[in-house]
Order: structure tokens, then sequence, then C-alpha cells
């Protein structure tokens, strides 16, 4: 499904599709022709690809990694021939390169090509959260799955499903279910218990399964947490206890005891903890055990709703050879935009004169990563890039589809570049002036 321009403007004048060549009023909500356009594109798919072997997922030839804290791409030089003939136990030896393409092939054995046809997802806007986690429970993950919103009439071809994930997490953030991260990349941290976690599990796996990328979750279970790694999880409880351990504690000034107030409820971090101060002699041992009941006591019962929700889909034994850091990295792609790469993988399906590619790579490079990773939405229907890079984006199928750019005619009525997420195309309309540029593309 194509994006579109908050503005929904009518064609204005007759235009003819390209692929069937139906005729279409000038009354025409571009919105509706666009549509149309995407539908055309999947129906022409289905006629001249036959069922697909599974694909080459060996040929990648770099990958990012993340290593000492800092990004890192690599050339690929993983063997999968061999790799595919691992155990389970023989692939939780290997480096994270190889990991990566064995579990992909695991998920690709499983996966129910689309010629037999997909599962659908009713959901109802005015009700998201019941209405998803009653029909998810119904359908076939291992299959494609398209979302009809109910009431809507626009078909999915493809972007509708990571529209329907956005919206997810934004719901349950404003049911308290999960909170955004103050941190300067999108992560959310779970809240509130509530039937509605299980649902971040069947994303997760629909994230997986659909070759999709996620935002990231910040509580981690099953393994130590540091009081570094709170900073990506809550600012001012970094601050807090970072001054509490850096400072030496004055009695008169820090009446704090082994307990965390929750609601009207008092927690004793140890066995009794409300009658034990905290002083410079403890206070390591006191934040040591705030950190283990935030990130562990205070969401196992969420965690473990997500686990179950997560394995109905994925075996646990095939998730179970990542760690914490690679399972990030295989779910929530990188956390950064390189407009280098964007542009060096690019390709153009018409003829597009060198000076306004050039000045469209320029403007795009003067943006920040905030704006950057908002256009990369609008072009892909995601805010991060999978460690594969720009090389290796795919298409709602599963198919690699780098990003291409299209000449059209421009418009003064509609001079916005729209969108085709399904396909990571986009169709740039052809500028002759460069503020025009600049102010259609921000």
């Amino acid at each position: 499904m194509g994006n579109k321009h908050a503005q929904n403007p009518r064609l204005g004048q007759p235009t003819q599709c390209p692929t069937c060549q139906r005729n279409f009023p000038s009354s025409t909500l571009y919105s509706a022709f666009h549509s149309h356009l995407d539908m055309c594109l999947q129906q022409q798919h289905h006629q001249q690809v036959l069922p697909p072997p599974p694909q080459p997922l060996i040929q990648d030839n770099y990958i990012w990694l993340k290593e000492d804290g800092q990004w890192r791409k690599k050339k690929s030089e993983v063997q999968g021939g061999i790799i595919q003939q691992y155990t389970i136990e023989q692939i939780k030896q290997s480096p994270f390169p190889e990991k990566q393409i064995w579990f992909k092939i695991q998920l690709e054995k499983k996966r129910i090509p689309w010629q037999a046809g997909s599962d659908k997802l009713n959901v109802d806007m005015n009700n998201l959260l019941q209405t998803s986690l009653h029909s998810i429970k119904g359908i076939n993950m291992h299959k494609e799955v398209k979302i009809q919103f109910i009431g809507d009439k626009v078909q999915d071809a493809g972007g509708l499903l990571r529209e329907w994930l956005t919206l997810l997490f934004k719901e349950l953030c404003k049911f308290n279910v999960l909170q955004l991260c103050e941190t300067e990349d999108v992560a959310y941290k779970l809240c509130e218990d509530s039937e509605y976690c299980s649902l971040i599990g069947y994303a997760l796996g629909c994230l997986f399964l659909q070759n999709l990328i996620g935002h990231s979750l910040r509580n981690y279970q099953d393994c130590q947490q540091f009081l570094e790694d709170i900073r990506q999880f809550d600012q001012n409880l970094y601050r807090g206890w970072k001054f509490l351990l850096e400072n030496d504690i004055i009695a008169e000034d820090l009446q704090e005891y082994f307990i965390i107030c929750q609601g009207n409820d008092l927690i004793e971090l140890k066995t009794g903890g409300s009658a034990i101060l905290v002083d410079n002699t403890n206070k390591a041992e006191y934040v040591e055990l705030c950190i283990q009941y935030y990130t562990e006591n205070a969401v196992k019962n969420q965690f473990s709703q997500i686990q179950a929700a997560l394995y109905k889909i994925i075996h646990q034994q095939l998730l179970s050879i990542f760690t914490i850091e690679e399972f990030e990295m295989l779910l929530y792609g990188l956390p950064f935009v390189d407009v280098q790469e964007w542009k060096e993988q690019t390709i153009y399906e018409a003829p597009y004169p060198n000076y306004q590619t050039d000045q469209f790579w320029k403007i795009i490079g003067e943006f920040d990563q905030d704006q950057l990773k908002k256009f990369l939405h609008y072009c892909t229907g995601s805010y991060r890039i999978p460690i594969n890079g720009f090389s290796k984006l795919e298409s709602n199928r599963g198919q690699y589809a780098k990003f291409k750019i299209i000449a059209i005619p421009y418009k003064d009525q509609n001079s916005y570049p729209i969108a085709h997420t399904c396909f990571n195309r986009l169709e740039l309309p052809s500028y002759n002036e460069k503020s025009t540029q600049i102010n259609s593309l921000k």
C-alpha cells in the first residue's frame, strides 16, 4: 500500500493506469488511484513470478555489526551451504553473521508460499487492541498476512501490515502497557500487566516472519543488568542512582530504605527492607536490587505473556542461539541511516536527469537523523534498515527489493513524492526549482 500525503487531492485530469490501461476520471482521489496502482503491480507480480525456491540468503556481501558499542560495516564471508547443516549446539558457538543466516534459513523452511493464499487480520480502528488480539489468534503467521481495517475499502498490498504494527505500539502506549523510553532512538519499556502483553509477542513474531524491522524493547529477562544499561531504560532512574553511587550519603539529607513504592503498595527489595536504611556501606547493593526489580521482578508476568505468544510462532529453541545483543541487532536493525550507502544502493527505473538526482541526494544529505528516519519510513514503511544494509532491503514478500526512484511529471496540484512501501519505491516528480523540491521532501 503506498503512502500518501496528509492532503488527499484529486487527479485533476483523466489518467490511465500504465499497467492495465484502465481510465480514471479527473475527480478520482490520488489515494484511490495509487491504491489501484499497488494492486495492479501485485497482480502483475503474481503472473510473472513462479513459486520461488528458498532465497539465496547466503550471498549477503556485507553486514553491520555492533562491537564494543560501535557499529562497523564488515564484508560477509558466510558459507551458507555448510551452515544450514549445523545443529543447534553448533550454531550457538558460531559468530553472529553465521547465526543470522542459519536462523533465516530455518524460518524460510517453515514459510508457506504466498501462492497458497493469505490469512487476513481483521482490525477495528475504534477497538484496535481487542480486535487485534482476537483476530491474530486465528491466523497462521507462516502464511502471508494481510490487514483489513473494518469499514475501510482499501485492500492491503503490503503496506498496511507495517501501518498496523505502528498503530499497535502507539495504542499499547495509550493503555500504559508500554511506555516510550527517554532515549534519542525510539524504544519502549514494559509498564502495566495486561492481557495485551501477548500482542507484543505476536507482533515480534510477525516482524521476524514478515521480514520487517521493529523498535527496541528495553526490559530484558534472563540477563544481568548494570547501571549503564539503565541509561537506555530510564534516564531519571539512571541519573539518580549514578549520583547516589558517586557521592557520600549524609544521613540527615537522605532517608531512603530498601523499599520501592508502587502506587499504594510498599515493596521490600530484600527481607526486612523497610527497616534497612541506605548508607554508604550498602548503597551499591540497594542500586543493584532496584535495577533487578525494575527490569525483572516488576515485569515478570508481562514477559511471560510475551514469550508464550512469541514461542507459538517461532520455536524457543531457534531463538535460544542468540545473545540479547544479537537478538536486538537482528530484530531492530540499524539505529542510524547512512545516506552514502542509501545512495549507492539505489536504482532508477526511468531516465532521471543527473542534476535532479544530485539535487535530491544533496537535500537528503542535509537531513538530520530524525528527518532521515521519517523519510525512510515514508519510503519503506520502516524507520530502520536491516543489518545487511540497503543492499538487502526486502519487499513485503521477503524478496530483495532495492530502493527504487521513478521519475514522474511534476504537477502543481500534487508536488509531493509518492511512496509505495511494499516495493520500496519512490515516484519522484521532475522538479524545476530546488526550493520546491526541498519543501516537498521535508
